[in-house]
């Protein structure tokens, strides 16, 4: 395919409009921040390229968008940055090596120079860089030139940009995930009020002193201090606890309230993602058994999963499943949990739990979005446990940063369970979800995890509405616990 530098320069003209008008449009960069941003910002100076992950529509562009505003008020000449999506229309059809023929378009007409010539830092950013084909050798190539280039790159699929920065740019490349919105940026953004922020970041440091004293009592009393604004703010907690349960932190659906145009727009998220992120990547052309493999686990999401019952009820090899599975998780639409073991053996022969990983689309396969559903207890349990999975996993990169995150699950020999179980400086943590009006019944394999595991510091229960200490278990509330993430 021959190369337009014409056609790029008039496709990079559009994505760029502050080469011209010196700002970002408010359409593309939204006063609102994210936590993730401030993290993203001081990491800018700090790691030759920045990487972004995470799924669909959960605000990656929008985040490039704003540190670009950023990097423009801050003093940054405008024409020194260069943002180019892959996603962009019609750029495929005009330039036969993507990535290298942008930056050179971009170089001799904009900048006016060769590369070698330039003197000035110039901010690169590269969305969704992982649909161009051997991405990660090209951005090596500029890399070890040495020209003064900060990339920023992102992709909506983790296992292409950690595979290629493994294959080209070890120890290059700062790895981030973003996922949807956490409770509390959701929260923020709903009420206007960013106290929640500080409140949810002096719990998380609570919690962990909590753990490092094996004293329950020590996030209790932190959550007795904020009593009177936790209480004063019941009526409005439990609201947006019950529309994050349903729809999740979506950015794009938070200014809505017309659940049916939400729930059209979560199913074109799915297709979307299976459609391009699926089939464009991996070539499989039976997407359809992607959807009626989630299908299955949500309507068994949060218990164990039996890959032979699973190949036995579509009809395929159970290898497939095995694969389908992992596929779905490096999209982040499966999150599977390992059996709690300081055994690597015995973690890998046990069966793994799995949930959907994104509430909002366990609500579409189960059938739709409706507040009715939140009166259903086969729906709202499971519903509730994959947002604490969900949400515990990102604690504990919080607390313990790693590429990684891990939460698994644990059974005694009686099979009395514990829903997820999360280390946090070095210690292991059993958490149950009791969702439900009495959060006291069941909790066997809570018992029997600290009885067999001396190390834990405590229990953890997420209810409904208690917050107490009984016998080193401490029951809070989840809306409380999701605002320490």
């Amino acid at each position: 395919m021959p190369t337009s530098p014409d056609e790029i320069y008039r496709i990079l003209i559009d994505a760029n409009p502050w080469w011209d008008s010196g700002q970002v449009p408010s359409s593309l960069s939204p006063k609102y921040h994210r936590r993730d941003y401030f993290v993203l910002k001081s990491e800018l100076e700090r790691t030759p390229i920045v990487a972004l992950g995470g799924p669909r529509q959960v605000g990656k562009t929008t985040l490039l968008y704003q540190l670009i505003e950023d990097l423009i008020a801050s003093g940054t000449d405008p024409q020194y940055i260069l943002f180019v999506s892959f996603d962009l229309p019609g750029l495929g059809s005009v330039a036969s090596s993507p990535l290298n023929d942008c930056l050179e378009v971009y170089s001799g007409r904009v900048l006016g120079l060769p590369w070698r010539s330039v003197r000035r830092k110039v901010h690169v950013f590269l969305d969704e860089i992982t649909k161009v084909g051997n991405w990660h050798q090209d951005l090596k190539g500029w890399f070890d030139f040495h020209y003064p280039i900060k990339f920023t790159v992102s992709s909506s699929s983790i296992s292409e940009l950690r595979a290629g920065s493994a294959k080209s740019l070890v120890g290059r490349v700062s790895t981030h995930l973003l996922m949807t919105w956490k409770f509390v940026d959701v929260l923020m953004y709903l009420t206007g009020d960013d106290s929640w922020n500080n409140i949810g970041l002096r719990l998380r440091e609570s919690f962990s002193d909590a753990v490092a004293s094996s004293d329950p009592r020590i996030l209790q009393r932190r959550l007795r201090s904020f009593s009177p604004k936790l209480v004063g703010q019941r009526t409005n907690l439990q609201s947006k606890t019950d529309r994050y349960l349903l729809l999740d932190g979506f950015p794009e659906l938070l200014d809505s309230r017309d659940m049916n145009w939400c729930a059209r727009r979560l199913r074109e998220y799915l297709t979307l993602t299976i459609a391009n992120d699926l089939y464009r990547f991996l070539q499989i052309r039976a997407t359809g058994l992607f959807e009626e493999l989630l299908g299955l686990i949500a309507r068994e999401s949060g218990q164990l999963i039996s890959y032979r019952n699973l190949a036995e009820t579509l009809k395929v090899e159970e290898r497939t499943i095995v694969d389908y599975l992992d596929y779905l998780e490096g999209v982040f639409l499966v999150s599977r949990a390992q059996y709690y073991s300081e055994s690597r053996a015995k973690r890998i022969r046990r069966q793994r739990k799995a949930h959907l990983s994104n509430p909002g689309l366990r609500s579409i396969l189960l059938g739709g979005v409706s507040r009715r559903s939140l009166a259903d207890p086969q729906f709202l349990g499971p519903q509730a446990e994959s947002v604490v999975q969900d949400h515990s996993k990102r604690l504990v990169y919080c607390l313990n940063p790693g590429p990684d995150p891990e939460a698994f699950y644990w059974r005694d020999r009686q099979n009395h369970e514990v829903d997820i179980v999360v280390k946090i400086q070095g210690k292991p943590v059993p958490i149950e979800v009791k969702y439900r009006t009495d959060p006291h019944r069941g909790l066997e394999g809570l018992r029997s995890f600290m009885l067999e595991t001396p190390e834990a510091p405590f229990g953890l229960v997420v209810t409904r509405d208690v917050l107490e200490v009984r016998d080193r278990i401490l029951f809070v509330p989840l809306s409380h616990f999701l605002m320490m993430v």
